[in-house]
């Protein structure tokens, strides 16, 4: 360290260090802070612009006489526009930078999200709003890669949280403002306004964020990457770590970027993943849109407690403010399952966190066809929405350990892609099974959930407490210990005394094997 004496003949190996040891070393603090803030607001604003989709559009059947086919398209053009742009910006971000991708994409995504308010046909609204979906996808992939690549090991998981908290957070936001302006003759428009706030916000935010450590790392450019962990070092009070920062040598002479992620040994984790992912989210927004529709529909006799009986000031059917007030306890419902996830993942693993949480959300789907109470009805789908909250939440924090960095955020960016397929078609097929029979929109989760279980037991490697690959294109002379993943030993954090004892390298783990 920088105020410890060296021996010139002892100490030249002793002062090269990897990434992934000066992340480790360094610890977690205030500047962490900063980014857990940038990507949470990130994280808000998305919430609130796909939750915006179901709140408004009884609405827009009203006042543009659209019909179910064409209310059903709007999620459905979102997030497919979500799959392009994640799977594109996955692939600039891996050749351009984390920072730079997210920047941009947030100033298309304010400005496309804010105009949809002021659109004038069925048309252009469609236009708009599959535009901000195209940024929603670009971001949300990315934010997660460069959140997962700047904090330690034993932080991912409370990062993730984090995120998924302020998730909430946005969906509480955009229903309680759904409550005071929806019942105006422009309320849905206002609603689109205020879903815009948190973009305006997260702009500045992301300006004061530094570009992703492993990222100018595997790009060669390591005297940046040096400053910013310097950096990082001063805002959290420790001290810096000093001597040569290094890359080691990769093994894998391709860069394809996509193309790697089906070729060995990525091929069997990258199936795998795609058909779970793609289930999991299919269904977790599939639910987003379905309770709603349960509600007006009376579906179990749901309707003995929330009844669509509400009209605007141009007579248009709205949902009622204890149907918003509904919603918005939903929202808050998906927290012990993002708290859960966690905490499982660290303790007993990514892979049992994903089993249980397929086959409990199975179960528990399929008792939704059993019409019993709708207080049984409403415990069932607080246990659903929790399965499929861990569900999700595991497979972001599971995706980008998955992959080398040189390769990661393609990878997430495509497995989201994917994955808003599965959005696609679960929300669309959502909204059109609930306009003939809500129990047929059931009966399809339950045949993509058997499959999406069952995919869940072939996973092979578990993640936990293994440092991120750096997979880099530096020449330089790696030391001996090369290829051998850095794993989490006991380690104080917070202070000034740090220890190179807190960061073990395992032998047993090679990156072939990974």
């Amino acid at each position: 360290f920088e105020d410890e004496p060296s021996d010139s003949s002892t100490n030249s190996k002793a002062k090269r260090y990897t990434v992934s040891e000066c992340i480790e070393l360094i610890g977690y603090g205030k500047y962490h802070w900063k980014v857990v803030a940038t990507m949470g607001m990130m994280s808000a604003a998305d919430s609130a612009e796909i939750w915006i989709i179901g709140l408004i559009s009884l609405n827009l059947m009203c006042e543009w006489n659209i019909s179910a086919a064409q209310k059903a398209a709007v999620p459905g053009t979102v997030f497919l526009f979500m799959s392009v742009g994640s799977w594109l910006s996955g692939l600039l971000s891996d050749i351009y930078g984390r920072r730079k991708i997210m920047l941009i994409v947030y100033y298309i995504f304010t400005v496309a999200a804010g105009a949809s308010a002021f659109s004038w046909s069925y048309p252009v609204f469609l236009i708009l709003r599959g535009i901000a979906g195209f940024c929603i996808g670009a971001n949300y992939g990315v934010s997660i890669c460069y959140s997962a690549e700047m904090v330690p090991i034993t932080k991912r998981a409370f990062n993730l949280l984090l995120l998924d908290i302020l998730w909430c957070i946005g969906g509480v936001y955009i229903c309680f403002c759904a409550i005071f302006v929806m019942p105006y003759e422009w309320g849905w428009r206002y609603l689109i306004l205020l879903a815009a706030l948190p973009c305006l916000i997260t702009i500045p935010l992301l300006h004061i964020c530094d570009e992703s450590v492993r990222f100018l790392a595997v790009k060669g450019r390591l005297q940046e990457a040096k400053q910013i962990c310097d950096k990082i070092a001063e805002q959290n009070n420790t001290n810096k770590v000093a001597g040569e920062l290094f890359c080691p040598v990769s093994k894998h002479t391709s860069r394809s970027l996509n193309a790697d992620l089906f070729k060995q040994p990525f091929r069997r984790r990258t199936l795998l993943l795609v058909v779970c992912f793609g289930a999991s989210v299919w269904v977790f927004y599939a639910f987003m849109y379905l309770l709603p529709d349960m509600m007006a529909d009376g579906y179990c006799h749901l309707s003995e407690w929330f009844q669509v009986t509400r009209k605007n000031s141009i007579g248009c059917t709205i949902y009622t403010s204890q149907e918003y007030i509904f919603l918005i306890v939903v929202n808050v419902l998906y927290l012990p399952g993002y708290i859960i996830s966690p905490i499982t993942a660290e303790y007993w693993g990514r892979r049992p966190t994903l089993w249980y949480s397929f086959w409990g959300g199975l179960g528990t789907t399929v008792l939704l066809l059993i019409c019993i109470h709708p207080v049984v009805i409403y415990i069932n789908l607080l246990l659903v929405i929790n399965f499929f909250g861990i569900s999700v939440a595991t497979l972001w924090l599971y995706v980008p350990e998955n992959y080398p960095t040189y390769l990661r955020s393609s990878a997430t960016g495509a497995h989201n892609g994917f994955s808003k397929v599965g959005a696609a078609l679960g929300t669309f097929l959502t909204e059109y099974l609930d306009s003939v029979k809500i129990s047929h929109s059931i009966t399809v989760l339950v045949v993509v959930l058997i499959i999406s279980s069952v995919s869940t037991v072939f996973f092979q490697l578990e993640t936990k407490g293994m440092s991120l690959l750096d997979d880099c294109h530096s020449s330089s002379e790696p030391p001996e210990s090369n290829d051998i993943p850095l794993h989490h030993n006991n380690r104080a954090e917070g202070n000034d005394e740090m220890s190179e004892t807190g960061i073990i390298q395992t032998i047993g783990h090679t990156q072939s094997e990974i």
